[in-house]
């Protein structure tokens, strides 16, 4: 495609994963866009995208960082409606790549408030940054433009001979100068820019933070009510024990009293009789009523165990719920985290010594796996596993023979100490030479 020299194309890049997968230029994504072309990669998903405008220098003058939502055929959904023009040519300025300050729209810079969470934040991170994959993109010109070069630059470079002067030397000067100071300018911009992209990562975090702490909330509330609901049912059902043992001793009263008018009916004809129906109605009665008391009371004291084990339950929650709101304001207020990473910013490293390491510089990356297993990070570092670092620590602390006799007993001879656990040989290095012959006769024997 030739264009003009005074033309600006557009285009629009797609990116999966932070990488750039696709260029377009723009008569294509309107393709797109009008339900022409599917986009099968991004079936279902959200597709991170940018609109930019480039010069005939190939320099991008405009961009916008937007999103795409696609449906399960990979076509644009029908809703999708931004502005991309308008957002460039409202939005603030980003950095210099290659003609100048750019003008750029984005997340945490969108001069049309309620295009925001249409739009994203470009990658800063050196080795993923969106602007120099864009910029190199645009570079290598994979999408075939050509422009024109101006007429009066073409007869200038026919007709051009070399020429010095003072004036010439002066405004060259002046140039470079300016050129410098807006360098440093955009230079300033685009780390204000950078400061304004991790704030908006941040409240990201915050954000999730937020919500993870009310689903736990919701979910101890929800647990709490359960254990109460199980509460009150437990205490129903000891109502309706208690109500039950009433009714069993009202019986054995009725049965009591029944047996007593029998034999009072009967002692005037059989009092030998009377007696014995006596005495066996008082064992019977006793045997009866203990028997049933005793089984009252055992489950009578089942539920009361129960209730205690809800209601204590019950407490510990409430108490775990306080130190969990507790713990998340901490979490606000000091993140360890941001003190960390602080520290790092700040140029202080976290300085370890191990022998066989050395002194080291563990970065803020790998400092929470130090933490977990200092041993085999120690051991990773110093390029030996972490069995064979712990062995060789063993032999560094005290450099004795670990051959033992017939008996089990540990030699014990003093040794040279090895100083580095690259030099340390298992079986050998922390052996005498009596025992290292006698290992040395067994690994032949078993061959």
């Amino acid at each position: 495609m030739t264009l003009e020299s005074t033309d600006t194309i557009e285009a629009v890049v797609l990116f999966a994963e932070d990488v750039i997968t696709r260029e377009l230029l723009y008569p294509e994504f309107e393709a797109i866009l009008d339900g022409f072309v599917p986009v099968p990669d991004f079936k279902g998903a959200t597709a991170k995208a940018v609109y930019l405008a480039i010069n005939s220098n190939l320099c991008i003058t405009s961009a916008v960082f937007f999103l795409m939502d696609f449906d399960g055929k990979g076509m644009i959904d029908r809703r999708w409606n931004i502005p991309l023009q308008q957002l460039a040519e409202a939005s603030g300025k980003g950095p210099n790549m290659g003609a100048g300050p750019i003008r750029l729209a984005c997340f945490s810079q969108c001069g049309i408030g309620w295009h925001q969470k249409k739009l994203w934040d470009p990658v800063m991170d050196p080795a993923k940054s969106s602007f120099a994959q864009l910029k190199k993109s645009v570079a290598n010109n994979r999408m075939g433009l050509i422009f024109k070069k101006p007429l009066q630059e073409r007869e200038a470079t026919v007709s051009s001979e070399p020429q010095q002067s003072t004036v010439a030397i002066q405004q060259i000067h002046e140039h470079y100068s300016q050129e410098l100071r807006n360098q440093m300018a955009a230079l300033i911009k685009e780390q204000r820019f950078h400061v304004a992209t991790l704030h908006s990562k941040q409240q990201e975090t915050l954000q999730k933070l937020q919500h993870e702490h009310q689903h736990r909330l919701q979910a101890y509330q929800e647990k709490v009510k359960e254990l109460k609901a199980q509460n009150a049912e437990l205490e129903g059902r000891n109502q309706s024990l208690k109500e039950s043992f009433n009714v069993q001793t009202s019986k054995v009263e009725g049965m009591r009293e029944y047996f007593s008018h029998k034999l009072k009916a009967a002692q005037s004809d059989e009092n030998s009789q009377i007696q014995a129906l006596q005495e066996n109605f008082a064992i019977e009665m006793d045997l009866k009523l203990q028997t049933a008391t005793a089984e009252l009371h055992e489950m009578l004291e089942m539920r009361e165990v129960e209730l205690f084990y809800r209601h204590q339950n019950e407490t510990t929650l409430k108490e775990e719920i306080v130190k969990i709101k507790q713990d998340y304001q901490e979490l606000l207020n000091n993140s360890g985290e941001q003190v960390l990473t602080r520290l790092d910013r700040a140029g202080i490293n976290f300085v370890v010594y191990h022998p066989g390491a050395g002194q080291f510089t563990i970065p803020l990356a790998d400092l929470s796996r130090y933490m977990q297993n200092p041993t085999a990070y120690v051991a990773k570092n110093s390029g030996v596993g972490e069995r064979l670092y712990s062995t060789w620590f063993e032999h560094y602390q005290n450099p004795i023979c670990n051959g033992t006799d017939v008996n089990g007993h540990k030699c014990g001879e003093a040794l040279v100490r090895i100083g580095s656990p690259v030099e340390f040989h298992e079986g050998e290095s922390d052996h005498c030479e009596h025992h290292q012959l006698i290992s040395y006769k067994l690994v032949s024997e078993k061959r």
